[in-house]
């Protein structure tokens, strides 16, 4: 699994340009590395320094503002941080036992998104939406991962161009938009219905918050 991560990391800094610490920001909420564990905070015009149990990798914010994802497999609370001591460490928080890349988190819905790493040549992914602290995927469909499903077809429904983002409300996600800059319609999934359905752009601006 470490193998599959520091390919996986490797992947997403060529793909997407994504560096080891970057800076993710919207109206209100932006987190930054500062200098190894320390990280710097920003909320509504205040800021904290926090030192983390870790070097942020790929640090960022969750789709909906909440979390601080510090590497591929964590996430730390934006609350906790902003209550947090300089001179004492804050401990992320594991999304689950087993995770290959987290994508997103969504507080209020206590879901993650992650990605898991099939094959390497080319480097191919499934997703994976669960519950905080589980391994169990929820949606049962093709592009997620499925337990029991054989290699062959495992194979044939993984992408090179995914990523797992969920919505704000919590109820769906969306595995291959990066914004909702399109005509027509794009497919999402209904996470409680386990049911792909279509979005317009819209309610695609609605449902989600791309960074």
């Amino acid at each position: 699994m470490k193998f599959f991560q520091h390919v996986l990391f490797y992947f997403m800094a060529l793909s997407y340009g994504i560096v080891p610490v970057e800076s993710i920001a919207d109206e209100k909420v932006s987190v930054e590395g500062v200098s190894g564990p320390e990280i710097s905070i920003k909320k509504s015009g205040s800021e904290r320094r926090c030192t983390i149990d870790q070097k942020p990798i790929n640090l960022k914010l969750s789709s909906d503002g909440q979390s601080a994802i510090v590497s591929g497999t964590s996430f730390i609370p934006v609350n906790d941080l902003m209550q947090c001591d300089p001179a004492k460490i804050v401990y992320a928080t594991l999304a689950a036992p087993h995770v290959g890349f987290l994508s997103d988190v969504n507080l209020r819905a206590g879901l993650y998104a992650s990605l898991v790493p099939v094959a390497v040549n080319p480097m191919s992914f499934l997703a994976v939406v669960a519950k905080i602290g589980s391994n169990k995927n929820i949606v049962n469909l093709p592009g997620f991962y499925r337990v029991g499903v054989r290699a062959p077809k495992i194979l044939s429904e993984a992408s090179s161009n995914i990523f797992p983002v969920i919505s704000l409300d919590g109820h769906y996600i969306s595995l291959d938009l990066y914004g909702c800059d399109f005509d027509g319609y794009m497919d999402a999934f209904d996470i409680e219905l386990n049911k792909k359905t279509r979005i317009d752009r819209a309610l695609c601006d609605k449902l989600f918050n791309f960074r």
